[in-house]
């Protein structure tokens, strides 16, 4: 039994073989980057998640605001009656 490649036979072999190579190199590559964006997404988030806590907690007493709001239409008559008792142009 003769176990013996001829030499076109080994030359594809070595061929394949470093194609498989630099594949696996370029997939190694590729999932590397893939995995320094992720890491850079995942810390970008945990930031976010400071700012929406500070959001949540500004707009805790939006109600109170709203009500302001809806009120500076009266508080602005009356000042301007106050100032026209006092003598003041506004």
């Amino acid at each position: 039994m003769v176990l013996a490649l001829a030499a076109n036979e080994t030359t594809f072999w070595e061929i394949y073989l470093v194609l498989g190579l630099v594949v696996i190199i370029a997939v190694i590559a590729l999932l590397s980057l893939l995995l320094a964006f992720v890491r850079s997404i995942e810390s970008s988030v945990h930031g976010w998640g400071g700012v929406a806590q500070g959001v949540a907690s500004n707009t805790a007493n939006i109600k109170v605001a709203l009500a302001v709001a809806d009120s500076l239409d009266e508080i602005a008559d009356e000042a301007g009656r106050h100032a026209r008792l006092l003598g003041v142009n506004v």
